[in-house]
C-alpha cells in the first residue's frame, strides 16, 4: 500500500508537467469544433488547424518526419515532428500518431524499419495528409500524419 501515494504522485506531476494541448487550443475552439460522428459511431477524423505557413487541411504534402523526443504518461503524445518540405522556415508541426499502413500493406517489419528511420538524423520523408482524431486519449486530439507514400 506504500507504492499507491507514489503512483499517485506521479500521475499528478505527468499530468502537470507532460504533454499539453498545443499552443492555441482553447476549451471554446474545442466546444466549437465539435466532431462528426461516422456511420459506426466512432468520431469522424477532421483536418487539424493550420497557419499560413503549414500546407492547407486535408491537402497531401511531403514531410521529413523526424522523432521529437517527447514521451508522455498520458496519450496522446506529440511523438514526432513533420517538417513540410517545400516550406523550410516553417515551424515543425507536432504529430501525435504516424499511420503508415498505406505503404506497409500491414507488415510488421516494415512498420518498424520505417520508424526507425525517425530517429537518426535525416528523418523519413513522406507524402500524406494531417488530420485531427478528437478524444484520442486523456490528453485531448491527436494529430495525425498518415503516409500515403514514402519517398526516397
Amino acid at each position: 500500500m506504500k507504492s499507491r501515494p507514489l503512483l499517485l504522485a506521479a500521475l499528478a506531476l505527468g499530468l502537470a508537467f507532460g504533454c499539453s494541448k498545443p499552443p492555441g487550443a482553447t476549451a471554446a475552439s474545442a466546444a466549437n469544433a465539435a466532431p462528426q460522428n461516422s456511420e459506426n459511431g466512432t468520431p469522424a477524423m477532421t483536418p487539424p488547424p493550420t497557419n499560413d505557413s503549414q500546407p492547407k487541411q486535408g491537402e497531401s504534402a511531403v514531410y521529413i518526419v523526424k522523432d521529437s523526443g517527447v514521451r508522455c504518461i498520458a496519450p496522446p503524445c506529440p511523438s514526432y515532428n513533420a517538417f513540410p518540405v517545400d516550406k523550410p522556415d516553417a515551424e515543425p508541426i507536432p504529430v501525435h500518431e504516424l499511420e503508415l499502413s498505406a505503404v506497409t500493406d500491414g507488415s510488421d517489419e516494415k512498420t518498424e524499419s520505417l520508424i526507425r528511420k525517425t530517429l537518426d538524423g535525416t528523418g523519413l520523408k513522406v507524402q500524406g495528409t494531417l488530420e485531427t482524431r478528437p478524444n484520442a486519449g486523456p490528453a485531448g486530439a491527436a494529430t495525425v500524419l498518415r503516409a500515403s507514400k514514402v519517398e526516397n
